[in-house]
């Protein structure tokens, strides 16, 4: 009777206890149990619960801290509208680069027809003129085509993070959600198998969904980033640096010129 008595005492104080624990710090201990398994962690496990799963060969580890969720209205919508607007800026362009080629052809024709050297001396320098304005409209239209790559994998990336936060597979009228994001900071001291200790910070994010009004019965925390303390001061470094313009031409912008 005793020994059963002492049972119940046990389980309750663990459930007390994992009642107590936080939710992001059942998923990092549940990530490192899962990077304990054979010499390269149970990848599917990993997987499954990171973007971008890191396997950190340990001998223990701390959660120093979890900060409080820093929490926001979901992004898509805001993404889905600017995805509208450049999609029209490409249609404005596109026209806009159509029509100059079109002038440029109206002028080499009437060159071709000019006779007085001062007539020619005329269209060449608007021939000139247009071949210029048509350079920076294709230049444009070649930024705005990244611009829209860049955009769609940004959305795409967003929504594969609300349905794996979901547990959903599928989400056909995911563009109707509504709902907020939580995003929330963890420290965790972690000492190497070589002894040697290492500070990690570990960015975790969940959604808390809604569809019309009725909010979604399941939502879990994911792993967006691992990395060492040293690394994330200095993503916080690079993140206030002034933004480069490092945009690439793009097969589809060569293509377009080529047409025009």
């Amino acid at each position: 009777m005793k020994k059963i008595f002492l049972i119940l005492i046990l389980l309750s104080v663990a459930i007390i206890m994992t009642s107590c624990t936080k939710p992001e710090e059942v998923t990092i201990s549940k990530y490192f149990q899962a990077m304990k398994v054979g010499e390269a962690g149970d990848k599917d496990t990993m997987t499954s619960m990171a973007i971008n799963p890191k396997h950190i060969k340990f001998d223990t580890y701390e959660i120093i801290s979890v900060q409080e969720p820093v929490i926001e209205p979901i992004i898509l919508p805001a993404l889905n509208m600017k995805l509208a607007e450049i999609g029209q800026e490409k249609k404005e362009i596109g026209l806009a680069a159509q029509e100059s080629n079109d002038a440029i052809l109206d002028l080499e024709d009437e060159l071709a027809d000019a006779r007085s050297s001062s007539k020619k001396r005329e269209l060449n320098t608007k021939l000139n003129e247009a071949r210029a304005q048509k350079d920076e409209l294709v230049t444009s239209f070649k930024e705005v085509i990244q611009k829209k790559k860049d955009l769609e994998k940004q959305i795409e990336f967003e929504q594969t993070l609300m349905k794996t936060s979901a547990g959903r597979s599928k989400m056909p009228n995911i563009a109707m959600y509504t709902g907020d994001s939580h995003t929330s900071k963890i420290d965790v001291k972690v000492t190497l198998l070589t002894k040697e200790i290492v500070d990690y910070v570990f960015i975790l994010k969940k959604y808390v969904l809604k569809l019309e009004e009725k909010e979604l019965p399941r939502n879990r925390y994911l792993i967006i980033d691992i990395m060492t303390a040293e690394e994330y001061a200095k993503s916080l470094e690079e993140d206030t640096e002034e933004p480069e313009n490092t945009e690439e031409v793009v097969e589809e912008a060569e293509a377009t010129e080529n047409e025009n």
